[in-house]
């Protein structure tokens, strides 16, 4: 529709410049076509009618990609309403010898069952800010934000006027 959109990321800071093996390809080069794994959202999930049912982002540069992937596996895996999706607690691991946990991962005892089979953590006060729309059974849209990270947000669905 006309005047709608994504913005999507207009940096080259989230692409690698030097490969971390020289020996071995890098797939986060920059190159045509390409763009950083950052911006991976937003991310649409359509049903078998190629129709949208899904949509959902989040800013945060490395952790939108975790925080895409936790709140989708929320509503698709774990059968979460949106809103319980996006303000689940999160995670983040981007290839590096720690996770980051928010305070509620952080202070529960799934950590201490992780920590004892080799996981280390940091703590992280909060990982993204996922905002989302959700098309229902019966074809009434939900729109959700965060509840408390960043302050909170606010979302709605917009019904554009007719021709």
């Amino acid at each position: 529709m006309p005047g709608r959109g994504f913005l999507l990321n207009n940096e080259l800071t989230d692409f690698s410049f030097a490969p971390a093996d020289p020996a071995v390809h890098d797939p986060n080069l920059p190159g045509p076509g390409k763009r950083p794994r950052s911006s991976m959202s937003p991310t649409i999930v359509l049903d078998d009618r190629a129709r949208p049912v899904l949509a959902l982002g989040s800013p945060g540069g490395a952790t939108i990609i975790t925080t895409v992937l936790q709140t989708l596996t929320g509503v698709v895996d774990r059968g979460l309403p949106l809103v319980d999706a996006i303000a689940a607690p999160r995670a983040s691991q981007r290839n590096q010898t720690t996770t980051e946990l928010e305070p509620e991962l952080w202070n529960s005892p799934l950590r201490a069952e992780l920590e004892a089979v080799g996981h280390a953590f940091r703590q992280n006060p909060e990982i993204g800010a996922a905002t989302g729309v959700h098309r229902l059974p019966d074809g009434r849209w939900v729109a959700a934000a965060e509840t408390v990270r960043r302050g909170g947000g606010s979302a709605m669905v917009v019904r554009p006027a007719g021709p």
